[in-house]
């Protein structure tokens, strides 16, 4: 029998099999239904006995609650997919399994992974297990109120610290002033155009406000800073590092550890990680 791990993202969803059947890709978010996907893997793989999810939205006991980025068909996936195909499929957050994963890869039990890529997110761990909240929404960070825009997030607000410190942020601001090229931090920094440059320092001040939220908040041992556009920008976790004790709370930042994510995708790992302790319910 096969396994099945997804990672839901705002850009890409990706996927790998694992067991008696391997394989792995990776397809657009935009022009892909999640639900739609899981069961055409389903059907060209049916040995697959068990799906793990890591979803980029917000998502309580098996339901898709929303996701700012991601087009969904089928909210109630879970009962959806064991209705129809008879196996067992759970749904986390991605930074939920991204923190899970990171929380084994540093053998670290009180830690928070905020992940900067399409969205802004965070993940936490504490005594070894995820915080989820009430509806499962901990960790919000990237849609706590920061600064008033003439942009809107894809929540619908127009002050998410998401807005700045996220790459879709970035694009959005760039298009709003009119800078050409990609939405890169070390190509901006190096704009003759001030509001381009505006962009990047902008982008960083409001990373570090996060950060420090979060060490605030959550107290943390380990903050982890991971994410494609941290990925690509590394010199990002030197400035959060040097600077979260600007904002955060003193004592929160005594022994705190802020390291970039080792990991090539954390999220799938995460998911990986969930197949671990789940129950195969098919009959055979």
């Amino acid at each position: 029998m096969s396994r099945l791990a997804i990672d839901a993202g705002g850009t890409w969803i990706r996927y790998e099999i694992i067991g008696e059947e391997e394989a792995c890709g990776r397809v657009l978010s935009k022009e892909t239904e999640l639900c739609a996907f899981v069961t055409s893997l389903l059907k060209k793989y049916p040995d697959i006995d068990a799906v793990a999810v890591s979803f980029a939205g917000q998502v309580n006991e098996g339901v898709i609650l929303s996701a700012p980025n991601i087009d969904i068909d089928e909210p109630e996936i879970e009962n959806f997919i064991e209705n129809v195909f008879g196996i067992p499929l759970k749904i986390e957050n991605d930074l939920n399994c991204a923190a899970l994963a990171e929380s084994v890869y540093w053998n670290e039990r009180e830690l928070a992974a905020i992940y900067s890529g399409t969205g802004l997110g965070c993940g936490i761990v504490s005594n070894g297990e995820i915080v989820r909240g009430w509806r499962g929404m901990a960790g919000e960070i990237g849609h706590i109120p920061y600064k008033k825009t003439p942009l809107r997030c894809g929540c619908g607000k127009d002050n998410c610290i998401e807005l700045y410190a996220s790459g879709s942020g970035i694009k959005k601001w760039m298009r709003y002033y009119g800078c050409e090229g990609d939405p890169d931090l070390g190509l901006l920094l190096d704009s003759q155009r001030a509001e381009c440059f505006e962009i990047a320092t902008n982008y960083v001040e409001a990373l570090v406000w996060a950060s420090a939220t979060i060490v605030t908040l959550i107290n943390p041992r380990t903050l982890v800073l991971g994410g494609g556009v941290v990925k690509h920008n590394p010199i990002v976790v030197k400035e959060v590092e040097k600077r979260v004790g600007d904002y955060a709370l003193q004592a929160s930042c005594n022994g705190l550890e802020v390291v970039m994510s080792r990991l090539q995708n954390a999220s799938l790992e995460g998911a990986k990680l969930l197949l671990d302790t789940m129950t195969t319910i098919k009959e055979v």
